[in-house]
């Protein structure tokens, strides 16, 4: 009885200490009751909610599914499993475990926005809908939460104007709905209606001037209409905020390519790569910076890292991109690995013949001089008037002394265009050649 009465006395005060916003005292107490009496569910229960206060997710989800098992007709425990696991990115133990809440208690209106988050999120849209709709029938009036995630489920689908109007209907319902202004500013960019995303996002930031996804938001709408230094206070706000906050330097990053403030770029994506190890293009980005700065050697093994991650699903595009940053570091040979399986599927279009003329440079940086010789003949055999090919064909024949040819590519280059800088500068060099090689016959003849 004594022991029972312990127990009671460290939930009464963690209970107590919780209120007051002492978690970490209050989460000693329940670990004291537990101890005594761990069959308790409601205590695993105040506890999942004690560490949830302080960003323990993955503990606060242990806690509170051992109280689902203890409390098997309970809906709360079950409700927060669900909740935990979407923040935790666990959607299909999320849907389950918000269907089997909703099987005990139907008319729990955030259980089906939750559902519906999940659902959209593991690309069950269908089901997504199926949900909104069940909710319909089962809710006493139309709920702003259920409407919110319903919009957030359309604009993921690209269906921008239901996801408009279901975001606008729950603003209706509820003005103050979490996430309910900023989902229809969400739609309304993505939309191409950026003034009234900017006015509402305004309306937001009034009177909550600290909502970094309003910031970030409005940021995006800043920088999309060329207004790109308010874009950057409102990113340096988020930043003054959170620190860490990736998606800032992120934005804070393109803005800087886009603008070419090489400097900042390459700031923002060094502390994009520091806070998130393996993001996917910040060493790209990072390379990026480094070559429009010249420094080559720099950005040699960050473009080596990009290249040993991309798959096969990659864009010819793409690969095209970086083998051209490939070939600007100095790294021809790697550009050339790039571009040989894309070449070898080319066809006659113009990106198939842009690989193929990126190639033949490739090959000529490499000392490849045959097989940029045969790459630049294969273009002009779809494209006769490629000038790219023909000044590598004419500085290919001037390598191998073979200057009766260079003099027939340089006539056929500036036959089509006459002013052609690079083409006449090899004529110069040819002319040159050709005085040269004149001097030193009557030399000779006359020794």
């Amino acid at each position: 009885m004594d022991n029972w009465q312990d127990a009671e006395q460290h939930v009464d005060k963690a209970l107590e200490l919780y209120e007051r916003g002492r978690w970490a005292e209050a989460e000693h107490e329940l670990r004291q009751a537990l101890e005594i009496d761990p069959d308790q569910g409601d205590w695993h229960f105040n506890l999942g909610l004690t560490l949830e206060r302080t960003g323990r997710d993955a503990e606060a989800l242990a806690c509170f599914e051992q109280a689902a098992r203890l409390l098997p007709d309970a809906v709360d425990p079950k409700l927060a499993v669900g909740a935990t696991c979407l923040r935790l990115g666990r959607f299909n133990e999320a849907e389950k475990c918000l269907e089997l809440a909703l099987a005990l208690k139907q008319s729990m209106e955030q259980a089906w926005a939750m559902l519906i988050d999940a659902q959209s999120a593991l690309g069950k849209f269908d089901e997504a809908e199926t949900s909104f709709y069940l909710a319909q029938d089962a809710l006493t009036d139309q709920s702003a939460s259920v409407l919110v995630a319903m919009s957030c489920s359309l604009s993921a689908q690209g269906k921008l104007d239901r996801a408009i109007w279901c975001a606008r209907e729950a603003v209706k319902i509820d003005s103050s709905v979490v996430g309910g202004r900023l989902q229809l500013a969400n739609a309304l960019v993505a939309s191409g209606q950026g003034q009234q995303a900017s006015q509402i996002l305004l309306q937001e930031l009034r009177e909550d001037p600290g909502n970094v996804q309003a910031l970030l938001l409005h940021a995006d709408v800043l920088a999309g209409t060329g207004r790109t230094s308010e874009a950057i206070i409102k990113l340096h706000r988020v930043l003054e905020l959170e620190p860490a906050n990736i998606e800032a330097h992120i934005r804070a990053g393109n803005i800087a390519l886009e603008s070419k403030r090489w400097e900042e770029a390459f700031i923002a994506w060094g502390l994009v790569r520091r806070l998130h190890p393996s993001h996917p293009t910040a060493c790209l980005h990072l390379a990026q910076s480094l070559l429009a700065m010249h420094r080559y050697e720099a950005a040699r093994p960050l473009l080596q890292e990009y290249t040993e991650q991309l798959g096969a699903e990659t864009s010819v595009e793409h690969k095209l991109q970086v083998a051209e940053f490939l070939l600007t570091s100095g790294d021809a040979a790697d550009a050339i690995q790039l571009l040989e399986p894309v070449a070898s599927k080319c066809g006659t279009d113009a990106i198939s013949l842009d690989v193929l003329r990126l190639l033949a440079l490739a090959y000529f940086a490499n000392d490849q001089i045959d097989e940029g010789i045969s790459t630049s003949r294969k273009v002009l055999r779809h494209d006769e008037q490629c000038l790219a090919s023909i000044h590598n064909l004419a500085l290919a024949s001037m390598k191998n002394k073979r200057y009766r040819m260079a003099w027939g590519w340089v006539n056929k280059g500036l036959a089509i265009d006459p002013y052609d800088e690079e083409l006449r500068r090899i004529r110069s060099k040819l002319i040159w050649k050709w005085i040269g090689q004149s001097i030193r016959k009557l030399i000779f003849r006359a020794s």
